[in-house]
């Protein structure tokens, strides 16, 4: 993956070209989805276990009264390696089953929303403070250090997934702004964007300048 001369590179981590292209919706909406992309939980480096393990009682207090409140549910037994990790290893999400007989994340409450975002929230912190990281970066990943878009959980999903192009208004790219600056940096998002602007804007399907030079 990483060899494909196509790739832009930032700071050593690859830059799938397919973030220009790819469609999305105008912008994540619970009150369409409710939070389906986290109904599989989420791999997490397995040092950062212990920095949501701090936040334990107060993640507990803004959980609904369906979900695991035992701690020892939260997270798998096991790691595994996976160099896209900074340790090298990860460790699962555990899920639960709703009332509404889902398969759910045992931090994705009734109304799709992330107990972890909104306990950060809720005492003052930024909203991703503990978040895992592959959840901030839905409907982006890292594969082979390869920044790229989630197409394999995309096409699960209703909504905002690869089986509804019908929903798509930008690409990837313009929908994650916030989410490349969390992750890359301003500097980092600066540096894609005159990519695309150069090399994307002018071709995108979904965008009505685009639609202008037709």
């Amino acid at each position: 993956m990483s060899k494909d001369p196509d790739y832009l590179d930032y700071n050593g981590l690859k830059i799938d070209p397919l973030i220009f292209t790819q469609g999305f919706v105008p912008a994540c909406d619970l009150s369409i989805c409710g939070g389906r992309c986290c109904h599989w939980g989420v791999n997490v480096d397995k040092p950062h276990v212990d920095v949501i393990m701090q936040y334990e009682d107060k993640i507990k207090e803004v959980m609904d009264k369906h979900q695991p409140k035992d701690s020892s549910e939260w997270f798998e037994k096991e790691s595994h390696e996976d160099e896209d990790f900074p340790s090298g290893y990860a460790i699962g999400t555990e899920v639960f089953v709703s009332p509404q007989g889902l398969e759910k994340c045992v931090f994705n409450d009734s109304i799709g929303r992330c107990s972890i975002q909104v306990m950060a929230v809720e005492n003052g912190m930024h909203k991703w403070a503990i978040k895992p990281k592959y959840c901030i970066m839905y409907p982006l990943t890292i594969v082979d250090n390869v920044l790229t878009c989630d197409l394999d959980h995309a096409e699960r999903l209703d909504y905002c997934g690869t089986s509804h192009p019908e929903n798509y208004t930008r690409t990837v790219f313009e929908s994650t702004t916030e989410e490349l600056k969390h992750i890359i940096g301003e500097e980092g998002y600066n540096f894609l964007n005159d990519h695309y602007i150069k090399h994307y804007k002018s071709k995108n399907i979904y965008s009505k300048e685009s639609e202008e030079k037709i």
